[in-house]
């Protein structure tokens, strides 16, 4: 039965709980927000106090996203076999340590290193939180309960540069943050092991050893309404990170914003993505997840050509990049949570191996594109409206061929015919 769910689903968590086990979820969602927006507006500082390149403390978010991405898959697949809690609290307390010890890397070398580690740490919460959801819910009901966490992902993009900003000008400076961020790596995980049930009990787990686990992945990479909706993933995280990688420089050197200025603007864009997030997770019932995604990224497209126009044009005024970068965001609130659905029905290799993959996708493509924005140096804007542009075209193209290869008779597992039906 598509609505069935087994006795230790989220499904099943009700009241006080529940509102805390969906706001542990949700942070655990979003340690990609964690681990970079509320460092952003410190970027200049570390670079001028470790003596860096502005390029090198810019490949820190590679770094991480690094960490992030490896991590999911490996262990994406491994908690289809060993269970989804016991990994994700180990993952947790390397996650606090290496935050810690990042606060006291002596050079820029092993300051990469460490945030490496922090990501590498905080993939167990990105992959297993989204395994989680999959293991209690499907079709609609999953995308609903997505866009709830991209909603609530959405609080780290507005505290975490505002936060940081302030942190950064306090006394504690750059390293003030990282401190931070161990402490509410080891609220987690006390919360975790307190609250969270276990959603993927024996009886479903893929039995052989870590070998069939893995083995158990190379299904997906047979399914090809799964691979382009994992590209949709993709492409959309180029995009993002580019954007997440330029825009202090770009509005910090080029525009002349100060720091709170930056900050206010940046978490202004995180609010959009937490209301289109709400607002997909509503329509998703009555209008279906292919036909928003399609509609998300037509959207997303024409803002990147936007950014791009901008970016040739060269404005005095801030406010027509401002718009365009708006835009993308607002548009990424419908394509992020509708393509991971639809990725995670059209595959039946196991929701552990797909979130994985798709986590996987999504970092490795953010951690490659995010250097790239700082090819042309802090005072232009070009390198971001080219990679803009290939990014939302690249998406759109993805959900066209996604939506085509699920509809595809021959191209269809038991779930993706479930989710038709929506």
């Amino acid at each position: 039965m598509l609505d069935s769910v087994p006795s230790c689903s989220l499904a099943h968590i009700h009241g006080v709980r529940r509102v805390f086990v969906i706001t542990l979820l949700a942070f655990l969602a979003g340690f990609g927000p964690l681990c970079t927006d509320m460092y952003l507006p410190a970027l200049p500082d570390i670079a001028n106090d470790m003596a860096i390149p502005a390029s090198m403390a810019q490949a820190s978010i590679a770094a991480c996203l690094l960490g992030l991405a490896l991590g999911q898959i490996v262990i994406g697949p491994l908690s289809d076999g060993m269970g989804r809690k016991g990994i994700l609290l180990w993952s947790l307390a390397l996650f606090t340590a290496a935050s810690a010890l990042c606060a006291h890397a002596p050079t820029g070398a092993i300051f990469l290193l460490l945030r490496f580690l922090q990501g590498l740490g905080g993939s167990g919460g990105a992959v297993l939180c989204r395994a989680m959801s999959c293991d209690s819910f499907t079709g609609s009901r999953l995308t609903s309960f997505m866009s709830m966490f991209m909603a609530i992902t959405g609080i780290a993009p507005v505290v975490g540069p505002i936060g940081g900003g302030f942190i950064t000008a306090s006394a504690l400076g750059w390293r003030g943050i990282f401190y931070l961020l161990a402490a509410i790596g080891a609220a987690l995980c006390v919360g975790c092991r307190l609250a969270l049930p276990e959603t993927l009990p024996p009886v479903k787990r893929v039995h052989g050893g870590m070998a069939a686990s893995f083995g158990n992945m190379g299904k997906l990479f047979r399914q090809r309404a799964f691979l382009w909706y994992t590209g949709v993933q993709g492409f959309t995280a180029a995009g993002f990170f580019c954007y997440i990688s330029a825009s202090p420089f770009i509005f910090l050197h080029i525009y002349g914003f100060s720091i709170g200025e930056f900050s206010l603007f940046f978490g202004i864009n995180a609010l959009l993505l937490v209301l289109s997030s709400l607002v997909v997770g509503q329509l998703s019932g009555r209008f279906g997840d292919k036909a928003l995604l399609a509609l998300g990224n037509y959207c997303r497209a024409a803002a990147c050509l936007a950014i791009l126009a901008v970016a040739l044009l060269r404005p005095v005024s801030p406010a027509p990049m401002m718009a365009s970068l708006m835009a993308m965001l607002a548009a990424q609130g419908f394509t992020k949570p509708t393509s991971f659905t639809l990725a995670i029905m059209a595959q039946s290799a196991g929701a552990g191996a797909a979130s994985g993959v798709l986590g996987v996708t999504f970092f490795i493509c953010g951690a490659a594109a995010s250097p790239l924005a700082g090819l042309a140096g802090s005072q232009s804007a070009l390198p971001l409206g080219i990679l803009s542009v290939i990014s939302g075209l690249g998406a759109l193209v993805c959900t066209l061929l996604g939506n085509s290869a699920l509809t595809s008779t021959t191209d269809k597992p038991g779930q993706a015919r479930d989710l038709l039906r929506h």
